[in-house]
């Protein structure tokens, strides 16, 4: 039986709390992750239920973007943290947006959506879209290149990066159409955001299978998250059991027409050995090639899912190897650089 709405949110509450702890531990050791240059808030415009919000934009910037020469446009990285839809801040992946700074000539853009259970689906997918066309209609202000988008995530932002695209693409089909579009921001061809590559870390893109079926499959079922996070994270997402099967949630439930349209043609995997998630993420990723995607898969070996945000008193040397493998792939998806990527498995 479904946990009360009200019960959901004081649980939530004392582990975000929990997690801030947590995250501040992680954070600690040298050298420090980046932090946002500037934040920037705006009311969303796409229809739900529960009407407008607000939602934060946080913008790390390399030391040449306030020197940049007129009419000068940065790539634009785009990110989703993780923590099921229910925890996590878009502070919370500052050691990659210091990795993207360091090695590609981007803006790195964290997006602050909004949690349930207070926002369950598809609240969190609707505040993505709504930044992706927010950054794109206001490039020119930002000097970031529209034309030049690549989406990053961990775990639940992992499959915003296939979900937020895919409810993308249903509202550019529909623009134009009196019924649907009366809610989007403007639509006008060079406003229009184009992503060229996705990167995403340890994603979900399965709610139809049990979770328990998941653990029990796992190279390492004592290493998987356990129920009382999973069972708080999916009864706060999904107070509907039926929206499990959408595309919207779930990624591998989408129809080969909307994975092609909506999906860029570059796609890299991190996955973790020990992580539940392991096989859906290899499955989606080799469907992904047969459909005609360029893709990159690296299974990370002996480690567990959010292996690159757990708290210790040093930085894991692998973290960075694989963040500035991921630099690489970004690099070679924009052109900036050939690509050098050192993984455990490509397709």
């Amino acid at each position: 039986m479904p946990e009360d709405r009200g019960r959901l949110r004081l649980r939530a509450a004392w582990w975000r709390f929990l997690a801030k702890i947590g995250a501040y531990i992680h954070d600690f050791p040298a050298p420090k992750p980046a932090i946002p240059q500037f934040i920037h808030q705006i009311t969303t415009t796409t229809a739900s239920d529960s009407g407008p919000g607000t939602i934060e934009l946080k913008f790390y910037v390399r030391d040449d973007y306030r020197q940049r020469m007129e009419g000068k446009r940065f790539p634009v990285i785009v990110n989703f943290h993780g923590g099921g839809f229910t925890l996590g801040t878009a502070t919370d992946d500052g050691r990659w947006a210091s990795a993207i700074l360091e090695e590609v000539q981007a803006v790195f853009v964290s997006v602050e959506y909004r949690l349930a259970p207070e926002h369950a689906f598809p609240i969190a997918i609707e505040d993505g879209v709504e930044a992706l066309l927010y950054l794109a209609s206001n490039s020119e202000m930002f000097g970031i290149d529209n034309t030049r988008m690549v989406l990053s995530g961990f775990s639940a932002g992992g499959n915003m990066t296939f979900t937020v695209p895919l409810k993308l693409q249903t509202y550019l089909n529909s623009s134009g159409t009196e019924a649907s579009s009366q809610d989007l921001p403007d639509l006008a061809p060079d406003n229009v955001p184009k992503i060229v590559a996705i990167v995403s870390w340890y994603p979900i893109v399965d709610y139809g299978i049990p979770r328990a079926e998941k653990r029990a499959a796992s190279l390492r079922p004592e290493k998987c998250m356990p129920a009382f996070f999973t069972d708080l994270f999916d009864e706060a997402y999904l107070p509907n059991e039926k929206d499990k099967d959408s595309p919207f949630v779930s990624p591998a439930n989408a129809s080969d027409e909307m994975l092609i349209e909506a999906l860029p043609d570059t796609v890299a995997f991190y996955l973790c050995e020990w992580d539940m998630l392991l096989d859906e993420g290899r499955k989606f990723a080799e469907r992904l090639e047969k459909l005609g995607k360029t893709v990159s898969l690296t299974v990370i070996k002996e480690v567990q899912h959010g292996f690159d945000k757990m708290p210790s008193i040093s930085v894991d040397a692998r973290v960075r190897l694989h963040y500035l493998s991921a630099c690489a792939f970004i690099n070679e998806a924009l052109g900036n650089a050939s690509m050098s990527i050192s993984s455990d498995e490509h397709l």
